[in-house]
């Protein structure tokens, strides 16, 4: 949207371009821009979040469950786009909203595949899934995306959850990392530290344990 003057009245009052009331209406104006302005101008921008600033498309994309990225530079642009498509798909949002957002967010670095599981197998489902499609085999509800190793692991980690929840509520998706070659599914990735306590003595100040 476009920014709305909130100090209008006192800009347009009639004489005001001299005296102590030109200084109170200076000071006025600068507290209210400091303070104030931009977040009323936040709140104006709720009606069309993906026009508004980084605050409110990022508050807004949390809301929906959409992808928030930390790039420095392209970031913002990226999630006004993505945000502004989910908002006028609005019912028809499926695969082809997933397509979307992967394109924007990793171009041409991933692929999706649908998955195929062994007809005679099917009292096993789904341990004999391939990405292979066979005569003797039915298409499944699952979907594997394959992210190509020159993206950044970190990246993807953070939006693979993200990314599984903008399907379909039938689709199960699993995203696969080429550099990690691991498969992000309903368990997230941790990290487990390990110590260990040493005791110091300190001889010099007559067997002073630290």
């Amino acid at each position: 949207m476009g920014n709305v003057s909130f100090t209008r009245p006192i800009d347009q009052q009639v004489n005001n371009h001299q005296g102590l009331e030109t200084v109170l209406a200076k000071a006025f104006k600068q507290v209210f821009a400091d303070v104030f302005e931009q977040q009323v101008q936040d709140m104006l921008d709720y009606g069309c979040p993906h026009l508004g600033s980084r605050k409110v498309i990022e508050r807004f994309s949390k809301q929906d469950g959409l992808v928030v990225l930390r790039r420095p530079l392209t970031s913002d642009t990226l999630m006004r786009v993505i945000y502004a498509n989910w908002s006028s798909l609005a019912s028809e949002r499926g695969l082809g909203f997933l397509e979307f957002v992967l394109r924007m967010i990793w171009t041409d670095q991933w692929q999706i595949k649908r998955l195929w599981h062994p007809i005679k197998t099917y009292l096993n489902y789904p341990a004999h899934i391939t990405v292979e499609e066979k005569p003797d085999h039915f298409l499944t509800s699952r979907l594997r995306i394959s992210i190509e190793d020159t993206v950044d692991t970190s990246e993807i980690v953070e939006l693979a959850p993200i990314i599984r929840r903008l399907v379909p509520a039938n689709i199960v998706v699993k995203v696969h990392a080429k550099a990690l070659d691991v498969e992000f599914g309903n368990k997230a990735i941790g990290a487990a530290v390990y110590g260990k306590v040493y005791q110091v003595i300190d001889f010099s100040d007559h067997g002073t344990v630290n």
